[in-house]
């Protein structure tokens, strides 16, 4: 019966990511689920001025510390807004990297530049909601040419 269930809630999240037809389902690595637990969360991309408002919503932004003339060089992140929203970012990230070449890169790049595998995920995620950000503002499908 759990099985079931399970069964009948993926058809629905599957008909109800067809019935929205957002851009954001032309990313190659973002699946149904991903996608619309991401629309969900942020609800109306539209509301936010910037992509960095939205990276910032989702808590993906750096936490800066100051005290006095002090200023931290190297901060973790806020964690701002879901850590389920957060989460799905993190686990949406690997297909991504793994399925569309310019992230790959991107991922690789970062990787090099000597930074740990989880931070240069980071990146990576800041990168995908900036090109969320985008393609849901424009209205257009991913597209890899326009990030080279």
């Amino acid at each position: 019966m759990l099985q079931e269930q399970l069964a009948e809630i993926d058809k629905k999240i599957e008909e109800l990511s067809t019935e929205l037809n957002s851009p954001i389902f032309s990313i190659p690595g973002i699946g149904a689920i991903t996608g619309v637990t991401l629309l969900g969360e942020c609800q109306d991309i539209s509301k936010f001025s910037n992509a960095a408002k939205l990276i910032s919503y989702f808590g993906m932004d750096p936490y800066q510390y100051q005290s006095g003339i002090y200023q931290s060089a190297h901060g973790r992140l806020s964690k701002h807004g879901s850590k389920y929203a957060r989460k799905s970012l993190y686990q949406a990230i690997m297909p991504v990297i793994r399925f569309e070449p310019a992230f790959h890169a991107y991922y690789t790049k970062k990787r090099e530049e000597g930074k740990s595998h989880r931070c240069a995920q980071g990146h990576a995620v800041r990168k995908l909601l900036r090109v969320i950000y985008h393609l849901c503002t424009q209205d257009i499908p991913y597209q890899a040419s326009s990030l080279l």
